[in-house]
Order: C-alpha cells, then sequence, then structure tokens
C-alpha cells in the first residue's frame, strides 16, 4: 500500500473511532474470534432513557433509583463492529468494569470510550512477559473500548477496521 493509501485507511479508523468517542455509553454484544485469532467486537450506543424511574414499593434500592433514567440502547443507537486482524492480534481481556480502574500517570492515551495508548502498564506488561516486541511482530499498540460492565483491552500491531450500523447496513471502513 502506498503512503496515500496508508493514510486513508488510517483516516477510516480513526474516523470509527471519533463516531464511538461521540457516545454517552457503550455495551458490548459479543466478543468472538470471526475466524482463527482475528478478534471481532460488537459494541452498541446506549443512551439514558425519557423514562423516569416511579418505585413500586417503599424498599431502599428502589428509593435510590427515583427520578432515574435507564441506560438502554434504542432505535437511533448504532451499532460498531471492531475487528482486529490476526496479522496484528497479540492479546486481548475483557475486564468485569466494576474491577477496573481509571488509567493514571504514567500510563498516556487520547480518546473517551475509545482509547489509544501511547503508554500502558498493560503494554509494558506484555513486552515483559511475552516475546512480542516493538522489534517483532512490530511496534505494539494498546487499544481500550470502556463500556459499561465490560473493558476490553488489545494489544496489536495495527488498528481495527470498524464497520458502523446506524440500523440498516453496515460498511466497512
Amino acid at each position: 500500500m502506498d503512503s496515500v493509501g496508508a493514510e486513508n485507511a488510517a483516516a477510516e479508523w480513526k474516523e470509527g473511532a471519533r463516531q464511538i468517542n461521540e457516545c454517552e455509553y457503550l455495551f458490548v454484544e459479543s466478543v468472538r474470534e470471526s475466524e482463527a485469532l482475528t478478534l471481532e467486537l460488537t459494541v452498541t450506543e446506549a443512551k439514558p432513557q425519557a423514562q423516569i424511574f416511579i418505585p413500586r414499593d417503599g424498599g431502599v434500592s428502589e428509593e435510590l433509583r427515583v427520578g432515574g433514567r435507564p441506560i438502554e440502547t434504542d432505535l437511533s443507537c448504532r451499532m460498531f463492529r471492531l475487528i482486529f486482524d490476526r496479522n496484528q492480534m497479540v492479546s486481548y481481556t475483557v475486564l468485569n468494569e466494576s474491577y477496573g480502574t481509571y488509567p493514571a500517570t504514567p500510563e498516556q492515551f487520547t480518546g473517551r470510550l475509545f482509547r489509544v495508548f501511547s503508554w500502558s502498564h498493560l503494554l509494558e506488561f506484555t513486552k515483559r512477559t511475552t516475546c512480542a516486541s516493538d522489534e517483532y511482530p512490530g511496534t505494539l499498540q494498546h487499544y481500550q473500548i470502556a463500556c459499561l460492565n465490560h473493558i476490553i483491552d488489545v494489544i496489536c500491531t495495527g488498528p481495527p477496521r470498524i464497520a458502523i450500523e446506524n440500523g440498516v447496513a453496515c460498511v466497512m471502513q
């Protein structure tokens, strides 16, 4: 691929990342290998809904939710399919978000829900505990997708392809 093609490919995944970062919340729909060593993630946008919670009984948990709005997907929400190619994959983890911590110094990243790390503890851990390095198979990158209930971390040598579905057709970017 020439340098112009490489720039276009980078711009396309960055547009998908930008749209993910526009979302208020995300839910994980699926984490799977679409083929050997190719990671496919499907995440959907979620939004606070208009309905306001009204308690049914006088329970403490019911009272805490008074006036709250459920966070759910609806027909206006987008679905994102991220594919990390087998030739670029090193590792991935799926964490119960209840046990996650917000990245702190010295970790450095950009993005809100789709995070791209320039330095992270997981990236350094991968370099120390595997044969993967910036020399082989190539410059390691750390992507993180922060969802409600799950945090997905991917270590690889290239960005994902991102398809966005607005309720009708899914076009790969």
